[in-house]
């Protein structure tokens, strides 16, 4: 029995995946067929895996013949296993990781619970509320309770929940008494982690701000002393900066550079990172130069080696010249300033239906558009052709001119910073002088070193943004992430070893296509042909041999005679031989279940 069953189990998932294949109705049942032939499959494979475990250990037990083989197999069997269940040397996975934030754990329980004298909405499907808020949102003699501070996310899903103006108002006005007085975005509370999160660094001020937020307890004190903590760990790094690499006022009590190490107070935030990666690098753009700036460019440059040749000086007036997109500010700023219109809260609308008003309108008009005027679009084309990169003294003079808002400054550090930098041109022009010339050793390091400099200062504040961060979900990783023990032990150990077993099989194989390809009979010179054409077919000397043959008889040329074989007689064969596969699988397996035939695991007596 014991060994009927999961024969039984795998006939029966195959018939239904045979069946749910060809008729749509039943499909599901397939994939739940497929599901449990997977959980039939794992057991089999932990089985076998144990199996095999126990031989070995009962050869080198026994000392018998090619016991050392076992033993290798064991250690490098359990070696693998291990790396890939722990995932040893594996990074977590990006997407799951709270960047710059810093957690402890504080339970639902203790969090504070504010009250709305409302009930739930009735719903005809029973529908119960978002999974998002269940711990968080009960229902006690008619009020409606909500425990923590809730996020944006649950407000939405809270919106969604019902469809009544009412219930939305109601949502919005429980969002904001949910909402920390003095902690509001600068804390949040993950019900789902049962975590508080802190970004940056928990100053005193804030510290005393979040304990006017929590319950008055020791506890909330020892979770705010925790974060305190762990928020104010300092991780430094060995690095040299840019020349021009300089840190904001506002950000030097969290980030220092000095006697070569660059340290950071606190877990350091994507937003963060790139800003020290690449604003506070002070990495030039790449600005378009005239002509008396090209020719010095040029004479510098041959200054360093020989002379360029007329293809070179062709690619480096052409690439010097490239203009950024710097005719495209006015646009970027004026687009900036045309503003659509906010959305009116559930609140807002009520009042309006209240009032009378029939045709409720969900969005406020559009505020009237913030555009340049004259003096300030002569400002930014004198900033243009001045070559300028003082990209802070434009957006004051552009203030002082006329109305900016904040949307418009977003605007214009974007796009300057999106501009390709002073190194990254320097590289493209090394690359391109190289396709059409030679370039002296000096000459290269001119054009190359400012790209690798930036690059390796990139890579710096990389590994510092992960030095500082402090990792939630430790085995989220991939157990075969590049560069961990596991893929090194694939990539430098199995595939080795494979590769070396398939290249002595060759030999056996050519031995025996030897044999078989002898022009015996018809059978034989059939295979014997085709197979040199499959051959050659798949060799540049193939396609040579044939490229003569006119395109109306290109059926004729060896490389396509040998896709058709391939294609057809070729698949053909294969399906014919899987069909009679698959027929004996089946007639054997009925006849191990009826009983006519000895399973191959044996009987209940051995």
């Amino acid at each position: 029995m014991k060994r009927t069953v999961p024969l039984l189990i795998t006939a029966i998932a195959g018939f239904v995946l045979i069946i749910s294949f060809f008729l749509p109705a039943i499909q599901e049942w397939g994939e739940g067929a497929a599901i449990w032939f997977d959980i039939l499959a794992a057991l089999a494979f932990i089985l076998g895996g144990g199996n095999l475990l126990k031989l070995h250990l009962k050869s080198i037990s026994d000392q018998q013949a090619g016991w050392g083989y076992s033993a290798v197999t064991i250690v490098a069997f359990l070696g693998t296993l291990l790396l890939g269940l722990l995932k040893v040397g594996s990074p977590p996975t990006p997407n799951v990781e709270y960047y710059g934030e810093t957690f402890v754990p504080f339970p639902v329980a203790m969090m504070p619970e504010f009250s709305v004298d409302e009930q739930l909405p009735e719903r005809g499907d029973r529908e119960p509320v978002p999974a998002s808020v269940r711990r968080q949102l009960s229902v006690d003699n008619g009020k409606l309770n909500f425990r923590g501070w809730m996020s944006e996310n649950q407000k939405e899903d809270l919106l969604k929940y019902g469809e009544t103006l009412n219930w939305k108002r109601l949502v919005e006005e429980l969002f904001d008494l949910t909402q920390p007085e003095n902690v509001g975005g600068k804390v949040k509370y993950y019900a789902d982690h049962e975590a508080l999160a802190v970004s940056g660094v928990l100053t005193e001020e804030l510290e005393q701000q979040l304990l006017d937020d929590l319950p008055d307890n020791e506890f909330s004190q020892q979770a705010v002393d925790k974060l305190i903590e762990l928020t104010n760990v300092e991780t430094s790094i060995s690095v040299e900066p840019p020349e021009a690499f300089t840190i904001p006022d506002s950000e030097s009590s969290r980030i220092q550079y000095a006697d070569g190490e660059l340290t950071i107070v606190g877990p350091m935030s994507i937003a963060l990172r790139d800003k020290i990666a690449n604003l506070w690098a002070g990495f030039l753009p790449a600005l378009p130069l005239t002509d008396a700036q090209i020719e010095e460019f040029q004479t510098e440059l041959e200054e360093r080696g020989p002379e360029l040749n007329e293809e070179q000086v062709e690619v480096l007036d052409q690439i010097l010249r490239t203009d950024p997109g710097l005719s495209a500010l006015p646009l970027v700023i004026n687009s900036a300033g045309i503003r659509p219109g906010t959305p009116k809260t559930a609140g807002e609308l009520v009042e309006e239906r209240d009032s009378g008003v029939l045709d409720l309108v969900p969005v406020h008009l559009a505020p009237d558009p913030v555009l340049l005027n004259s003096a300030q679009e002569e400002t930014i084309s004198s900033f243009i052709e001045s070559g300028s990169v003082d990209i802070t003294a434009l957006v004051s003079e552009l203030e002082s001119l006329g109305p900016l808002i904040d949307e418009q400054k977003t605007a214009i550090t974007g796009f300057w910073n999106g501009l390709e930098r002073e190194a990254t041109r320097k590289k493209n022009l090394g690359i391109g002088l190289l396709k059409v010339g030679p370039l002296s050793r000096d000459q290269q390091e001119f054009l190359f070193v400012p790209a690798a400099e930036m690059y390796s200062w990139d890579v710096a504040v990389g590994e510092l943004f992960i030095a500082a961060h402090q990792v939630k979900y430790p085995w989220s990783g991939e157990f075969s992430a590049q560069g961990n023990p596991f893929w090194w032990t694939y990539e430098y150990v199995l595939q080795p070893l494979m590769t070396t077993t398939f290249a002595l099989l060759a030999f056996y194989v050519a031995s025996a296509a030897f044999r078989a390809f002898r022009a015996k009979n018809l059978e034989a010179t059939l295979l014997l042909g085709t197979a040199f054409i499959v051959l050659l077919g798949r060799t540049y000397l193939g396609t040579a041999m044939t490229v003569w043959i006119p395109e109306q008889y290109s059926a004729l040329r060896i490389d396509q005679m040998t896709v058709y074989i391939m294609k057809i007689f070729n698949t053909a064969g294969n399906r014919a031989i899987m069909i009679g596969i698959a027929l004996g699988i089946a007639s054997t397996s009925l006849k191990v279940l009826l009983g006519i035939d000895r399973s191959y695991l044996g009987s209940n007596e051995d």
